[in-house]
């Protein structure tokens, strides 16, 4: 096969007429082209000969693309269409290998995206919600689409990712280049992975550096919840106006905190980040729906059933016994949520954090740990405490978190404020760690 000019007719099942090239990548190089035929716009990517060390390489390369591509051709909301692939066996010793895609006009990376909204002034600049609204909530139907057809896309980043622009107040994703993917069995999508030490060493590194999951720099096989971390940390991306992780170096370094970075993300977005980037694959979302019913309540305003819990009001006062390390701490409801963010760390396990100030629930306050065992991290656990200054009584609420909240050993039921009376225990249980929180007398000033 010679090179490809503008201008060259290239005969595969259809007739094609190339009018530039528009990529070139380590595998293969992408060209623009008309269909002889119907006229529509097509994107033909060629094969690298020289990428591969045999031809029966190009090959298998080859066809996972296509096939992982063609895969996801029945999605109904805007994608990049399969129109064929194409072994071009004339020279038997040394064949070419071709896939057409349907051409995306008007687009630009999701990374060249961020950063010109984050340029615009005013109300030309697409808030969080809307972002949310126009650009994630569609990965998220694609993406679950894709992993019920059995696609992991395992090189989920900005980069390939493109946002359809012409018109700008409603920008369109379109996820680009399978080739880095793998196929499973979507019947076992909603089951539990493995442990990542427990997984086989066989796999391919794919590193886009910041977004990679820690089973992918192990050299472990991609899992469907590979795709979930890399779309937590997109997401991270966008919420702190453009960081990514650093290297880490021990596995809790890898779950991203976007609060940490901008104090204006909500609760229930840093929530939905620190899940989809646990270290370990069991503790993220198991797929893209449970992400978009995420987002969707964070839309909504639903933060579940804070607004329930009746006002606070006065100076009144409680103790906190933490005692898995023997910490007393005294709070007063008001202290604790009248600066968003404001929290306060009891040894080096330990921390109890501040609510988002919010009228609608004042008094609120999240217990919180990120407890470590025998050295290594635990999944951040949270519930959240209200004081109703009207019944003289503490309520607790489960939150949001990775594991079942107990009261005297019971489970709290979902969505609910139940009453917590002194002397009374809040636990979390964990696999390996138990942690609880002790109401031990309420003080009247």
């Amino acid at each position: 096969m010679s090179e490809l000019k503008p201008g060259d007719k290239l005969k595969l099942n259809n007739k094609y007429r190339i009018e530039k090239e528009i990529g070139d990548g380590g595998f293969g190089s992408v060209f623009k082209a008309n269909d002889a035929k119907s006229g529509d716009l097509v994107a033909i990517k060629v094969f690298k000969r020289e990428a591969f060390a045999s031809a029966a390489e190009t090959r298998m390369y080859w066809e996972r693309e296509y096939k992982l591509t063609k895969n996801v051709n029945g999605y109904s909301g805007p994608h990049m269409e399969f129109v064929e692939a194409y072994e071009d066996k004339s020279d038997r010793s040394n064949p070419s290998f071709y896939i057409v895609l349907g051409f995306v006009d008007n687009a630009e990376t999701l990374k060249k995206w961020f950063n010109d909204n984050l340029r615009k002034a005013g109300d030309d600049q697409l808030g969080v919600d809307e972002m949310i609204e126009r650009i994630f909530l569609p990965l998220c139907d694609y993406m679950y689409f894709a992993q019920q057809k059995g696609n992991i896309h395992r090189d989920f980043t900005f980069n390939n990712i493109m946002v359809i622009t012409e018109d700008e107040d409603n920008p369109i994703p379109i996820v680009i280049d399978w080739g880095g993917g793998r196929q499973f069995e979507p019947d076992t999508l909603t089951d539990e992975p493995p442990l990542i030490e427990d997984m086989p060493g066989s796999g391919t590194v794919i590193i886009t550096p910041g977004f990679f999951a820690p089973e992918i720099i192990m050299q472990k096989p991609p899992l469907p919840q590979t795709d979930i971390y890399m779309f937590g940390a997109v997401l991270f991306y966008a919420l702190t106006n453009g960081y990514t992780r650093v290297k880490p170096t021990v596995a809790d370094e890898y779950i991203l905190h976007p609060q940490d970075y901008n104090p204006k993300v909500s609760d229930t977005l840093n929530d939905i980040v620190e899940k989809c980037t646990q270290y370990e694959p069991k503790d993220r979302f198991r797929h893209f729906g449970l992400i978009k019913d995420a987002l969707e309540q964070h839309l909504s305003g639903e933060v579940g059933g804070l607004s329930a819990l009746p006002e606070v009001g006065g100076e009144n006062q409680f103790v906190l016994h933490i005692l898995n390390n023997n910490a007393i701490v005294q709070m007063n409801p008001y202290d604790m949520v009248l600066e968003e963010g404001k929290n306060l760390r009891v040894g080096r396990e330990l921390m109890i954090e501040s609510g988002a100030w919010d009228e609608s629930y004042k008094g609120v306050f999240r217990g919180i740990t990120r407890c470590r065992n025998r050295g290594k991290p635990r999944p951040r656990e949270q519930f959240f405490l209200g004081y109703s200054k009207k019944q003289n009584l503490f309520y607790v609420h489960e939150g949001r978190n990775t594991n079942r909240t107990f009261l005297e050993g019971k489970p709290i039921p979902p969505n609910q404020w139940i009453p917590v009376k002194v002397g009374q225990t809040i636990s979390i249980n964990h696999t390996t760690v138990k942690c609880v929180f002790e109401l031990i007398s309420v003080l009247d000033n």
